[in-house]
């Protein structure tokens, strides 16, 4: 059956609804203060994150923004026309981050190189090498997933900036919601015991070599696909990466049973060619936000190797206070 592209109701496209003014002017002004190292323009989590965050939400730009996020309540949201496409990359990186650290607490979730804003486009040659390569790296599609499903603490949300939208009619942006998800398990028997065995059972994750500390070394996380966090008030939350949790069975096999793997291809199946989804090309100068444990997310093929995208991951805890990658002392 192929994907059905009706639009869920909790995915949203909006236009800026406010001048930027001297605001950007502002904004860079305040980080490189307080930068002294820009981190080859992804910059990095900041040691003082909380008082730099309480100065950039008293930017008035920036609370206009906040105000529009909370106003539309959505899961997803894509703010068209942002007004950063003139900027140069430096001050655009630094108005994306003081944008994210307004929402939440940037994390660099990259072990090696610290990096808060990720450029999503091909790197040359990643294609051919042998290594896990993750989805931002390669030109072509990116199955449904949730950012950092192969650590153990996700990050709540995420920002997505195109820098440059794909030219070849493709790579069009897709979002799935989690609840969507489990309408469609909720069907039938079969998706009915898929879904218990995927919220008790928990299953490998295997790192991306990028991400992980070393090329030698294989790095995996254990978690169960559902889980209801208390932060959400028992709210449905999906930790989900099609390919991370096959590599990461052929890594512990014995826990490869045929009923966890049926389980997880019929998980699959829905995600991929069932779900409702969110289904546009979104143009240049457009940001999207997400919520990253009640959507997923993917993209539709394409070829332009100048497609570019800025990724920035977002928590809702200080990443002082974060097991696992974070850049900062929980590391």
């Amino acid at each position: 059956m192929p994907a059905t592209h009706v639009q869920p109701r909790n995915i949203i496209v909006v236009p800026r609804d406010f001048a930027w003014a001297q605001d950007l002017t502002t904004i860079v002004d305040i980080v490189t203060r307080h930068f002294s190292d820009f981190n080859g323009n992804g910059f990095y989590p900041h040691p003082d994150e909380v008082r730099l965050q309480r100065e950039l939400r008293a930017v008035p730009a920036l609370a206009r923004l906040g105000a529009l996020l909370g106003r539309v309540k959505a899961r997803g949201v894509a703010i068209s026309n942002l007004g950063l496409g003139a900027l140069g990359e430096a001050q655009r990186n630094a108005v994306l981050y003081a944008i994210a650290l307004c929402r939440g607490f940037p994390t660099s979730t990259d072990q090696r190189t610290r990096r808060v804003a990720w450029d999503v486009r091909a790197r040359p040659g990643s294609e051919r090498q042998s290594r896990f390569a993750t989805f931002s790296e390669r030109v072509g599609g990116a199955d449904m997933h949730t950012d950092s499903s192969f650590y153990p603490m996700p990050e709540e949300q995420f920002l997505l900036y195109v820098v440059a939208a794909a030219r070849c009619n493709g790579g069009e942006s897709l979002l799935v919601d989690v609840e969507d998800v489990h309408a469609e398990l909720l069907r039938n028997p079969e998706g009915r015991a898929a879904y218990a065995l995927l919220s008790k059972t928990a299953l490998p994750f295997r790192v991306p070599s990028v991400y992980a500390a070393n090329d030698e070394q294989l790095e995996y996380h254990m978690a169960p696909v559902f889980h209801r966090p208390a932060a959400l008030d028992g709210a449905l939350a999906m930790r989900w990466r099609y390919d991370a949790i096959v590599k990461g069975l052929a890594a512990r096999p014995e826990l490869d049973t045929g009923a966890l793997r049926a389980a997880v291809e019929l998980v699959n199946d829905i995600v991929e060619r069932r779900a409702p989804r969110f289904h546009r090309q979104l143009p240049d100068d457009t940001l999207l936000w997400a919520d990253n444990q009640r959507t997923l997310h993917g993209r539709a093929p394409y070829s332009d190797p100048d497609r570019h995208l800025i990724r920035i991951r977002i928590s809702n805890t200080p990443n002082a206070d974060r097991i696992g990658p974070s850049g900062i002392s929980a590391d």
